[in-house]
């Protein structure tokens, strides 16, 4: 999301920065470097937040308020994807009422993606994992823009990076031919590093952060839960489109109950996140379902408000939207939420606090 303007407090930190010193000199001319409480009166107008403890001159930290929301969401009637929505035609509620205001609405064909590839290489995909390898390139070939960046990464045990962040579609088929089989199937630890990559990386402006998972969705490694990874991709407002490798020929007669639970743990990663879980009949079809992802994230819209009655707080607000268009009800996928948090500068990045009053909505 865009970086608005902040507004400010100061409070303890060992950091100094160079680039800071010009504004501090504007403050001490202005005088305000008397008035211990000037900085308290401008996080009190926004927050109603106790005063807090003045720092010495030497101690600074930054704090972002921003009470804006921002999501992406895809708009489908019957399994076809719905390009022509206007702002009158959708309604947002967030912790179960109308936002504050809607500052903006678009559509997003030529948002710059940004695209983490995570590929099951756990011993159990031996047979058939020369037809996902294949797919998985495919997909970068044709999804990856001179604009978007994207990074593959393998999991087994543990994740393991074999291409970061490059536009270079050639590099990324290179990762995805990197990967190695072996080991159980960490699966969540994956999930969970793939958000934070896509949640660290720097932008100027507005992306979209997709991970891309392709997997039977059993976990039997790491040290996460499922809901450790839901959290995590709504944190850092990534959707999850996950495809399914359960193929529906390789079960016992359907009842196979270790690919029932993966497919529903997948089913709950995409659903939470705004993403989408596709079930392939077989490895050669997996191609298709990367395809079907791909026609996705260029059709999907973007929706900006400033949510009423907002508290930062760091507590989970539920998020839905709902669209009606030629008096049919379309079906939104859209993250089902997200947590009111500090996102704090210290150094030259801004990193997420701890749920303070002084928090920002993302």
């Amino acid at each position: 999301m865009e970086r608005h303007r902040p507004l400010c407090e100061f409070g303890p930190t060992s950091v100094h920065k160079r680039n800071l010193w010009p504004l501090f000199a504007l403050i001490a001319l202005s005088g305000m470097l008397s008035r211990p409480a000037a900085s308290q009166d401008c996080v009190q107008c926004a927050t109603g937040a106790a005063p807090k403890e003045t720092a010495s001159a030497s101690e600074w930290v930054w704090t972002k308020h921003v009470n804006e929301v921002n999501v992406l969401f895809v708009a489908a009637h019957k399994g076809k994807l719905i390009r022509d929505l206007s702002q009158n035609d959708i309604s947002v509620r967030d912790d179960d009422k109308p936002p504050a205001a809607i500052v903006g609405f678009r559509t997003e064909l030529e948002l710059p993606l940004r695209v983490g590839m995570v590929i099951d290489t756990s011993s159990s995909v031996t047979t058939r994992f020369q037809f996902e390898q294949a797919a998985a390139s495919i997909f970068l070939r044709q999804t990856v823009r001179p604009d978007d960046l994207g990074f593959v990464s393998g999991f087994s045990d543990h994740p393991t990076l074999t291409q970061d962040f490059v536009a270079d579609r050639d590099l990324l088929s290179q990762g995805v031919e990197r990967l190695v089989i072996g080991g159980g199937t960490a699966l969540y630890d994956a999930v969970r590093d793939g958000c934070h990559k896509l949640k660290q990386r720097p932008e100027q402006g507005t992306v979209a952060r997709v991970l891309v998972v392709l997997s039977d969705g059993q976990n039997n490694a790491g040290k996460l839960h499922l809901s450790d990874a839901i959290e995590s991709a709504q944190q850092a407002e990534v959707s999850v489109y996950a495809i399914s490798t359960n193929y529906p020929h390789q079960l016992f007669q359907g009842h196979d109950l270790a690919a029932s639970e993966g497919d529903k743990n997948l089913r709950q990663l995409a659903e939470q996140t705004g993403g989408r879980v596709l079930f392939p009949l077989g490895p050669r079809d997996v191609a298709k379902a990367f395809a079907k992802i791909g026609e996705e994230l260029r059709g999907r819209y973007a929706i900006s408000y400033r949510p009423a009655d907002f508290t930062p707080d760091g507590r989970y607000r539920k998020i839905k939207i709902q669209a009606r268009k030629d008096g049919k009800k379309i079906k939104i996928r859209a993250r089902k939420g997200y947590y009111a948090r500090v996102a704090s500068w210290s150094g030259s990045d801004w990193e997420e606090g701890d749920g303070q009053a002084t928090a920002s909505a993302r």
